[in-house]
């Protein structure tokens, strides 16, 4: 397996961010952010996953529900894309664990590629703008 010792990633904290710092960082390998988090996909390989269940069932019993889903326009959550590469979920969930004291970074590594799912992703994939105060 190829490691990407030689790339650099920026790493952006909350802290950082509102001072508008960035910090260069290297990442451990093309596959962990750390040596901890390789020891830790030990643990994460051999646990079974639970797929998620479909949006889509709920509205034969929810009309409601259904409505609500067509008047946000997040009709993308009631289906997949395409079916889970087990491997890859395994591998975003080890590189999501905090380790230390460090502060949740809502970050996660795949594949050699930072896979953000902080609150402003999730809104921009959701077609949301906040123009109010934020949890």
């Amino acid at each position: 397996m190829a490691s990407s010792l030689g790339s650099k990633r920026i790493k952006t904290t909350d802290a950082q961010t509102e001072r508008g710092k960035k910090r260069k960082e290297q990442a451990y390998s093309n596959k962990f952010l750390s040596h901890m988090h390789e020891r830790h996909f030990k643990t994460v390989q051999n646990r079974r996953l639970l797929m998620e269940r479909k949006v889509g069932l709920i509205p034969l019993m929810a009309p409601q529900f259904e409505r609500e889903l067509g008047r946000r326009q997040w009709e993308q959550l009631a289906s997949y894309p395409v079916p889970a590469n087990i491997a890859v979920v395994k591998e975003f969930y080890t590189n999501a664990r905090s380790f230390g004291a460090d502060q949740e970074m809502y970050m996660s590594y795949v594949r050699g590629k930072r896979i953000p799912y902080d609150t402003g992703t999730i809104n921009t994939f959701l077609g949301i703008e906040w123009t109010g105060e934020q949890c």
